[in-house]
């Protein structure tokens, strides 16, 4: 299992529950971002805020318009687990959290850049596949010894 503290966005970008729409608009658009974790006065996350949230709602800062229903995981949480999060509740994006802080943002594409850029490689005959789970065997030799491996660029 590859969990997802090795896959997450460390360096995320968040808004204050007090951060005024037009900021919250500027922002998303200037990072080329569609949505972003609102954090409490007490470091927890209370909200998400997504670029649908900014032109559909009406308010004047982030508490007013944002989604309190937040979807979190675990830093352990496996990359195929979250996957099937992000897919079974159509979302974008879910906080990382530890110890009740957050410490990550786990999204579609970091999910899709690990699929892009890893494949799981047999040892005995060298054949590979893509996933984000390790298979239980290699579909050439049936082996089980596959080990994680960068993918080579445009294979």
């Amino acid at each position: 299992m590859i969990p997802v503290k090795d896959v997450m966005t460390r360096n995320v970008i968040t808004f204050r529950e007090d951060t005024p729409l037009e900021e919250i608009a500027t922002t998303l658009a200037s990072k080329r971002i569609t949505g972003a974790p609102v954090i409490g006065s007490d470091g927890h996350v209370t909200g998400i805020v997504s670029e649908i949230d900014v032109f559909s709602k009406k308010g004047k800062v982030a508490r007013d318009i944002m989604s309190s229903h937040v979807i979190t995981v675990s830093e352990d949480t496996g990359i195929d687990e979250a996957a099937r999060l992000l897919i079974g509740e159509r979302i974008r994006r879910v906080p990382v959290i530890k110890n009740g802080k957050m410490v990550g943002l786990l999204s579609r594409s970091d999910v899709l850049d690990f699929f892009a850029s890893t494949r799981w490689t047999c040892n005995v005959c060298g054949r590979w596949e893509r996933g984000l789970e390790m298979p239980e065997r290699c579909h050439s030799c049936s082996s089980t010894d596959i080990h994680l491996e960068r993918a080579d660029p445009g294979h």
